[in-house]
């Protein structure tokens, strides 16, 4: 009986690889011998990936990460997540001999062209690594165009319509959980994510309080946790909101949640192709998102705002709210969102994960 190839499947957590590749590991166990590297448990190989790539730490991590491709002589690394996709392809530039990689992109960091030192960084990191790299896959048009643009690898870009969204019930509605957070009256922002700087909650506090002071009834419901958790409290503070916002840490299952809302919001400032905007509109929620990659590749222009433009956005929640648009579940219909379906992505999505031959 032949031997099966030895494939490296890798992410930055855990949680990662169960909440989106659950499915693929298991068809990809029916035919290569698969091992998991991530930071947490239930993985193969543990390494304590920091979320800083600056991290001295993750010097240990490369160091781990290199002992172990060499002890297990992969033939093949998948690496998902920018920093544990970024330190792999480090190690491996001394492990001979070096197993293919494909990088999985779920959303670069960086702006094509940079618009900054940390864009620029980031976007030369990807380039030191293109001979790392065999093929790319990618989930929106904006990182298509800089991964061929910039040619950041070896190999093809493919294009993935995500890792696919499976099959969920609609929400109830509990009147219960609402009166936790607001009354029927009031208007109900929720925003889904870590709470960091990249997903740009502090954006929607604040406009939430001019909001308030023009006289609609706004609240805002924060599902989620991370480091700007303690800046976010100070400026729900700043502005006298203890009573308006609500951080309510992470919440498995999320949908109840989705549930009491009227209007799904994001001020994210950059996605690769955003779950919980697909997640929102797979309960029919309205939704008001500001127009950057990943997010304009979801959702129609009337449902985008200019990142950061206060004055953009206010004014699309005051005539949601003054025109009595729909609101809730249920309230909208979006026919693309078959596209991102996990019965829809999963066959090409496994071909790409075995591009060419790759596997």
């Amino acid at each position: 009986m032949p031997t099966r190839k030895k494939i490296l499947y890798v992410a930055s957590t855990s949680s990662h690889l169960r909440q989106f590749h659950e499915p693929y590991l298991a068809a990809l166990r029916e035919r290569f011998d698969v091992r998991t590297m991530a930071a947490g448990d239930g993985v193969d190989f543990s390494v304590p990936f920091r979320k800083s790539m600056f991290s001295p730490r993750n010097i240990g991590a490369v160091r781990r990460i290199r002992k172990i491709c060499r002890a297990e002589r992969f033939e093949a690394v998948v690496v998902n997540t920018s920093l544990a996709a970024a330190l792999v392809r480090f190690a491996l530039r001394r492990v001979k001999p070096r197993p293919r990689v494909l990088n999985v992109v779920h959303g670069y960091l960086f702006s094509d062209p940079p618009q900054g030192l940390r864009d620029r960084f980031l976007l030369w990191v990807e380039r030191k690594l293109a001979k790392q790299t065999d093929a790319i896959a990618v989930m929106n048009a904006h990182d298509l165009a800089a991964a061929q643009k910039n040619r950041l690898c070896g190999g093809e870009v493919r294009f993935l319509r995500g890792m696919g969204l499976p099959p969920a019930p609609i929400p109830e509605q509990s009147p219960e959980l609402r009166r936790l957070f607001a009354a029927p009256k009031d208007l109900l922002l929720t925003f889904v994510g870590e709470l960091s700087r990249r997903k740009n909650q502090v954006f929607l506090i604040r406009s939430v309080a001019r909001l308030r002071e023009e006289g609609i009834p706004a609240r805002l419901l924060l599902v989620g946790e991370g480091r700007e958790r303690k800046q976010l409290i100070r400026t729900i503070g700043k502005y006298g909101l203890g009573e308006a916002v609500f951080l309510v840490g992470r919440r498995d299952p999320v949908l109840p949640y989705l549930g009491v809302t009227d209007l799904y919001v994001s001020a994210s400032r950059s996605e690769g192709l955003p779950f919980n905007i697909m997640e929102a509109m797979q309960c029919g929620l309205p939704i008001l998102a500001s127009a950057v990659r990943g997010q304009e590749d979801l959702l129609p222009a009337e449902r985008l705002y200019p990142l950061d433009d206060a004055d953009a956005f206010c004014a699309a929640v005051r005539r949601f709210w003054e025109r009595n648009e729909p609101r809730g579940v249920g309230a909208v219909s979006y026919p693309n969102l078959n596209d991102y379906m996990l019965s829809s992505v999963f066959e090409e999505n496994l071909k790409t994960l075995q591009i060419g031959g790759f596997l």
